[in-house]
């Protein structure tokens, strides 16, 4: 692939992804076909050059954005926006925690090269984590992102895609809004500019 090419594939996606962020954030069901149609570029992307728990990664975001537009379109519409209790924060903690070192030991084992596997690990874990959670709206989902997104900025930059750092960024941003816009709706106040 060209390098041209690549840059404009890299800013599709992230246009494409700001738009499933704001969408989501606003609890529209629609952002999740952005989110699908954003992460198999994503996979594009990342598979040229050889980062592959990233493409994986994308890949299980195309997976979970038919699987949002999905959940979030059943009988009860959008659902109401939950919150998880210590306990099962602790059990997803330890599950972000055991799939980064499961990814980053899987890759080595299968001789996958790379210097950013531990970093690639955590990210696709935790980013697991948050997508699941954001489909079944828990609205601790932007902190996880957040978390992931700070890593991922480095990440991104480390390996040439400054766009997908600046995306990264863009998206800590959005974590913010979107979980203060949640917060609000939880508590009942009304959101401006809904």
């Amino acid at each position: 692939m060209s390098s041209a090419f690549a840059v404009v594939l890299e800013y599709t996606a992230v246009v494409l992804n700001i738009v499933f962020t704001i969408l989501i954030g606003r609890q529209i069901r629609s952002g999740w076909l952005f989110g699908f149609v954003a992460a198999l570029l994503g996979v594009l992307l990342y598979a040229v050059l050889d980062a592959w728990l990233m493409a994986a990664l994308n890949l299980f975001y195309a997976v979970m954005g038919l699987y949002g537009w999905w959940n979030w379109g059943g009988k009860g519409g959008t659902g109401n926006i939950i919150r998880f209790g210590v306990q099962e924060h602790a059990v997803l903690i330890s599950v972000g925690i055991i799939g980064t070192w499961t990814l980053m030991l899987l890759m080595r084992w299968i001789g996958q090269p790379g210097i950013y596997l531990g970093m690639e690990g955590f990210i696709a874990s935790f980013a697991m984590v948050a997508t699941w959670m954001m489909s079944k709206k828990a609205l601790e989902n932007w902190i996880y992102w957040t978390v992931g997104d700070l890593v991922a900025v480095v990440y991104n930059h480390w390996i040439g895609y400054d766009g997908y750092a600046m995306l990264n960024v863009i998206y800590i941003v959005l974590a913010i809004i979107g979980y203060t816009r949640w917060r609000k709706q939880m508590n009942g106040a009304p959101i401006n500019g809904a």
